[in-house]
Protein backbone atom coordinates (compact mmCIF):
# COMPACT_ATOMS: atom_id res chain seq x y z
CA UNK A 1 0.00 0.00 0.00
CA UNK A 2 1.87 3.72 -1.12
CA UNK A 3 1.05 6.25 0.99
CA UNK A 4 -0.64 9.22 -0.70
CA UNK A 5 1.70 12.45 -1.06
CA UNK A 6 0.09 15.42 0.72
CA UNK A 7 1.23 18.78 -0.50
CA UNK A 8 -0.72 22.15 0.44
CA UNK A 9 -1.21 25.09 -2.27
CA UNK A 10 -3.09 28.77 -1.62
CA UNK A 11 -6.01 29.52 -3.54
CA UNK A 12 -5.57 33.32 -5.00
CA UNK A 13 -8.84 33.34 -6.74
CA UNK A 14 -11.32 31.00 -8.53
CA UNK A 15 -13.10 31.38 -12.34
CA UNK A 16 -16.66 32.84 -11.62
CA UNK A 17 -18.31 31.20 -14.64
CA UNK A 18 -18.48 27.71 -13.06
CA UNK A 19 -19.57 28.76 -10.12
CA UNK A 20 -22.36 30.92 -11.47
CA UNK A 21 -23.23 27.27 -13.69
CA UNK A 22 -23.47 25.37 -10.49
CA UNK A 23 -25.53 28.08 -8.63
CA UNK A 24 -27.98 28.34 -11.15
CA UNK A 25 -28.28 24.62 -11.35
CA UNK A 26 -28.86 24.32 -7.91
CA UNK A 27 -31.28 27.44 -7.79
CA UNK A 28 -32.97 26.15 -10.84
CA UNK A 29 -33.79 22.47 -8.59
CA UNK A 30 -35.32 25.28 -6.01
CA UNK A 31 -37.32 26.89 -8.82
CA UNK A 32 -38.85 23.68 -9.71
CA UNK A 33 -39.44 22.59 -5.66
CA UNK A 34 -40.76 25.97 -4.98
CA UNK A 35 -43.24 25.12 -8.01
CA UNK A 36 -44.45 22.08 -7.40
CA UNK A 37 -45.01 23.58 -3.73
CA UNK A 38 -47.12 26.50 -4.96
CA UNK A 39 -49.21 23.81 -7.34
CA UNK A 40 -50.14 21.86 -4.44
CA UNK A 41 -50.60 24.76 -1.55
CA UNK A 42 -53.23 27.23 -1.44
CA UNK A 43 -51.73 30.23 -1.99
CA UNK A 44 -53.19 33.10 -4.39
CA UNK A 45 -49.45 34.13 -5.93
CA UNK A 46 -45.75 32.48 -6.49
CA UNK A 47 -42.98 35.38 -6.27
CA UNK A 48 -40.28 34.87 -8.68
CA UNK A 49 -37.15 36.58 -7.76
CA UNK A 50 -34.67 38.12 -10.42
CA UNK A 51 -31.47 39.50 -8.67
CA UNK A 52 -28.81 38.48 -6.22
CA UNK A 53 -30.12 36.44 -2.97
CA UNK A 54 -27.52 35.46 -0.40
CA UNK A 55 -28.01 35.18 3.31
CA UNK A 56 -27.71 38.90 4.56
CA UNK A 57 -27.83 40.35 0.76
CA UNK A 58 -31.45 40.42 -0.91
CA UNK A 59 -30.53 42.86 -3.97
CA UNK A 60 -33.72 41.79 -6.45
CA UNK A 61 -36.73 42.31 -7.92
CA UNK A 62 -39.54 40.06 -7.01
CA UNK A 63 -42.86 39.22 -9.45
CA UNK A 64 -45.53 38.05 -7.80
CA UNK A 65 -47.76 36.00 -10.12
CA UNK A 66 -50.97 34.32 -9.39
CA UNK A 67 -52.72 31.07 -9.58
CA UNK A 68 -54.98 29.96 -12.52
CA UNK A 69 -56.80 26.95 -14.09
CA UNK A 70 -55.37 27.53 -17.66
CA UNK A 71 -52.74 24.65 -17.96
CA UNK A 72 -50.66 26.61 -20.27
CA UNK A 73 -50.07 29.85 -17.97
CA UNK A 74 -48.87 26.60 -15.53
CA UNK A 75 -46.40 25.01 -17.78
CA UNK A 76 -44.97 28.71 -18.28
CA UNK A 77 -45.51 29.26 -15.24
CA UNK A 78 -42.97 26.47 -13.68
CA UNK A 79 -40.72 26.78 -16.88
CA UNK A 80 -40.46 31.25 -15.62
CA UNK A 81 -39.89 30.04 -12.08
CA UNK A 82 -36.73 27.39 -13.08
CA UNK A 83 -35.53 30.29 -15.03
CA UNK A 84 -35.81 32.97 -13.01
CA UNK A 85 -34.31 30.85 -10.01
CA UNK A 86 -31.78 30.21 -12.03
CA UNK A 87 -30.69 33.26 -13.23
CA UNK A 88 -30.84 34.64 -9.99
CA UNK A 89 -28.73 31.99 -9.02
CA UNK A 90 -26.06 32.25 -11.67
CA UNK A 91 -25.69 36.24 -10.68
CA UNK A 92 -25.69 35.04 -7.01
CA UNK A 93 -22.83 32.52 -8.01
CA UNK A 94 -20.72 35.32 -10.10
CA UNK A 95 -21.30 37.65 -7.07
CA UNK A 96 -20.51 35.19 -4.90
CA UNK A 97 -17.22 34.41 -6.70
CA UNK A 98 -16.39 37.88 -7.25
CA UNK A 99 -16.04 38.93 -3.41
CA UNK A 100 -14.21 35.68 -2.81
CA UNK A 101 -11.35 36.63 -5.41
CA UNK A 102 -11.53 40.14 -3.60
CA UNK A 103 -11.09 39.03 0.14
CA UNK A 104 -8.53 36.34 -1.38
CA UNK A 105 -6.32 38.85 -3.08
CA UNK A 106 -6.71 41.10 -0.07
CA UNK A 107 -5.36 38.44 2.21
CA UNK A 108 -3.04 36.48 0.22
CA UNK A 109 -5.03 33.96 -0.43
CA UNK A 110 -6.72 30.78 1.11
CA UNK A 111 -4.36 27.64 1.93
CA UNK A 112 -5.39 23.81 1.05
CA UNK A 113 -4.57 20.51 0.95
CA UNK A 114 -4.65 18.11 -1.90
CA UNK A 115 -3.73 14.75 -2.15
CA UNK A 116 -1.84 13.57 -5.03
CA UNK A 117 -2.84 9.83 -6.46
CA UNK A 118 -0.68 9.94 -9.48
CA UNK A 119 2.11 8.24 -7.48
CA UNK A 120 -0.15 5.69 -6.00
CA UNK A 121 -1.63 4.88 -10.03
CA UNK A 122 1.86 5.03 -11.20
CA UNK A 123 2.84 2.47 -8.78
CA UNK A 124 0.23 0.76 -9.33
CA UNK A 125 0.56 0.28 -13.53
CA UNK A 126 4.27 -0.83 -12.84
CA UNK A 127 3.47 -3.88 -10.18
CA UNK A 128 0.40 -4.99 -13.01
Amino acid sequence: MTRRSESAIRIVAIRPAPIGRIFAIIYGVFGLVAFLLFAIANVAYMTLPFGILAPFLHLNLNLNLGRSGNVLYNILLCVAAILSYALTGWLTGMTVAGCFNVAAKQIGGVDAKYFSVSQEQDTHKVNQ
